[in-house]
């Protein structure tokens, strides 16, 4: 059954991208964070979906789209400079990892056509709320679904990520915190009364989703998301009385397990061994990038068995923390952190740029939101502050995953690339719906 429906759902895909090439983006967008084929068992495993869709998208682009014009943003300039950076750092090290490395750049190459194409084809409002309904329904769907599963166990159900990118708990913990924002966006912009139930239900379902991960990382973006909405709403003396009775209450009826996991922050580095091993991920990444400066150790370069083992023995008294020897028969281990990923992957010239892309779509976000503040284009304004967010989530709680090339950030930056490019921001009844 499953095999049909997704067979169904690419032939519906199909003709509605070549019609609409943002609804192909759309749909892109959701094979890419939902990884469909994984949940089917039959024929359509081998169907490839993504490449497909992004076909069918590209030749409606080339095809029905009329007045075409090149993006002109600082953000589609850096995006693009990162992409041919992380390619001059895999060509330099196209013998880690037996040669692999470059398979990691084709991976990232389709993420970098993701932001892209959504530059290219995403123009209105309507394009864009479709593009954010995708990615609510896809991560945060199956976060409720999950959810769900959690409450009924009892909290017997560790909740951990099926497709794609995102299968390990930490991982879906920082989707799921990007992606809330963009659902209380969809929330408040969305007049139909039905669904805002069903997205006020699907809210709450995303933070016991979180809480069933056991992401301590996840917990504590949840807690910044939390702060950041005290601090925006008008009732803030309400919230935080509900707060104070609620909080205690729901700690206590958490499962031990949880409670145990989120005390073990205080003390970290003696009792976490998870810690220290990203202690040494850490310390092997900064080595890696001091010996090439430029262009780091190639994609995945602190997992590679052999650069691992010639960097463990300088660990132990590298950097403000001493830790322990690196045992060796330890596997590598992954970063564990977007910049320490980008730093050991392409050098500290990788690092800058990466940052600096950060950098923009915060200023970016920044002044469309005033932009849109003093024009009146509330929902302009109401999808900066979701993203802006989102954006602040992921830098913070980027620091417990290895997510520097993940599909969401990515489709997000575009996002803010398009509304700049097409001024949204700015009163236009063409750009309305």
């Amino acid at each position: 059954m499953r095999d049909l429906l997704l067979v169904g759902f690419l032939f519906v895909a199909i003709y509605y991208s070549f019609k609409r090439p943002y609804i192909g983006m759309a749909a892109w967008v959701w094979i890419a964070l939902t990884a469909p084929a994984d949940w089917v068992f039959g024929f359509s495993q081998s169907f490839r979906l993504n490449l497909t869709i992004v076909l069918v998208t590209a030749l409606s682009y080339m095809f029905l789209t009329k007045n075409k014009t090149f993006p002109k943003h600082s953000l589609f300039f850096w995006v693009g400079f990162f992409a041919f950076w992380t390619l001059i750092s895999t060509a330099a090290n196209l013998s880690v990892y037996e040669g692999k490395t470059f398979g990691y750049w084709i991976a990232f190459f389709k993420t970098y056509l993701l932001f892209f194409f959504i530059t290219l084809t995403v123009t209105k409002r309507l394009h864009v709320d479709t593009i954010v309904w995708a990615v609510v329904l896809s991560i945060s769907s199956y976060a409720g679904m999950e959810a769900v599963k959690f409450v009924l166990s009892g909290g017997g159900h560790r909740i951990i990520g099926k497709a794609g990118i995102i299968i390990d708990r930490n991982d879906l913990a920082v989707a799921i915190n990007m992606a809330i924002p963009l659902l209380i966006y969809l929330f408040q912009t969305t007049k139909h009364k039905t669904i805002k139930l069903g997205l006020l239900g699907l809210l709450g379902l995303n933070v016991i989703a979180i809480v069933g991960t056991y992401s301590r990382g996840g917990f504590i973006g949840l807690i910044i998301l939390a702060i950041a909405f005290w601090m925006a709403s008008r009732y803030k003396i309400v919230l935080a009385v509900i707060a104070v009775l609620a909080l205690p209450a729901a700690y206590s009826m958490a499962p031990e397990e949880w409670r145990e996991r989120q005390d073990t922050v205080k003390d970290a580095t003696k009792s976490d061994g998870s810690f220290i091993g990203r202690l040494w991920a850490w310390k092997i990444s900064t080595l890696i990038a001091l010996d090439n400066p430029l262009t780091g150790g190639g994609f995945r370069a602190v997992t590679d068995p052999v650069l691992w083992l010639t960097y463990a023995p300088e660990t132990s008294n590298f950097g403000p923390i001493k830790t322990p020897p690196i045992p060796n028969d330890l596997k590598p281990k992954a970063a564990h952190n977007v910049y320490m990923q980008v730093l050991g992957d392409h050098g500290i010239v990788g690092l800058m740029i990466f940052l600096t892309i950060l950098m923009k779509v915060l200023l970016a976000l920044r002044r469309l939101g005033k932009i849109a503040k003093k024009e009146e284009v509330e929902w302009v304004q109401k999808l900066c502050s979701a993203i802006m967010l989102s954006m602040v989530g992921f830098c913070i709680t980027g620091g417990n995953v290895s997510l520097a090339y993940f599909d969401l950030l990515y489709a997000m930056i575009g996002i803010v690339a398009v509304m700049a490019i097409n001024q949204l921001a700015y009163k236009d009844p063409a750009n309305a719906k």
